[in-house]
């Protein structure tokens, strides 16, 4: 474990790209994104898909696995921050890239991207970035230099973003869903005319 997240091994395999937003009610971030709400789980799910679910005071949107990543954009986490922060992560594990990003009142407060398509390599920061990333990081590239710097099988700063957004929101994408710690889980689908 690095920072309190799994070692991430070449191709590990999600995809996904979520939201969370805080102080508002679930229909109205829906109905602002333009879902609705096909089914309730009050079990695990281990199934790609698109779902919404409550973490605390946040309520979280994910489009889990390639044919539902797409379905949580960016530019909609900015829109909808009008009314709360917003927090955004995408991710893809078979091209090692990441962003995770807050938004305030439709603009992007910072963002942390980074793309290990090619090895380890140091993520780009942009916008005030709290402390709490980057001493995350710091422990990160400590992790790496120990498992090989750069050239090692395993990347530890991959590790970054989702570890940062679980510290953030309480939400990680490769283990909230599957815990069973956040039911019900509401499938989600798009509306028509979306």
């Amino acid at each position: 474990m690095a920072g309190g997240g799994p070692e991430y091994h070449r191709a590990m395999g999600f995809r996904c790209r979520w939201l969370a937003t805080r102080g508002r009610e679930r229909d109205d971030v829906l109905g602002r994104l333009k879902f609705k709400v096909v089914g309730e789980l009050v079990e695990e799910v281990y199934d790609r898909g698109l779902y919404a679910l409550e973490v605390g005071d946040w309520l979280v949107v994910i489009g889990d696995g390639f044919d539902h990543l797409a379905e949580v954009k960016r530019a909609e986490a900015a829109r909808l921050s009008e009314g709360s922060d917003v927090v955004f992560l995408s991710m893809d594990d078979t091209a090692m890239t990441f962003e995770l990003a807050l938004f305030s009142t439709g603009s992007e407060l910072w963002s942390i991207t980074y793309d290990g398509s090619d090895g380890v390599t140091a993520p780009n920061f942009a916008g005030a970035v709290p402390w709490g990333a980057r001493t995350l990081l710091g422990r990160l590239e400590k992790e790496q230099a120990k498992a090989g710097g750069p050239k090692a099988e395993v990347d530890h700063i991959y590790g970054l973003a989702p570890t940062y957004a679980m510290e953030l929101v309480g939400f990680r994408h490769d283990e909230s869903l599957g815990s069973g710690d956040h039911v019900p889980i509401w499938q989600l689908a798009a509306r028509s005319g979306r």
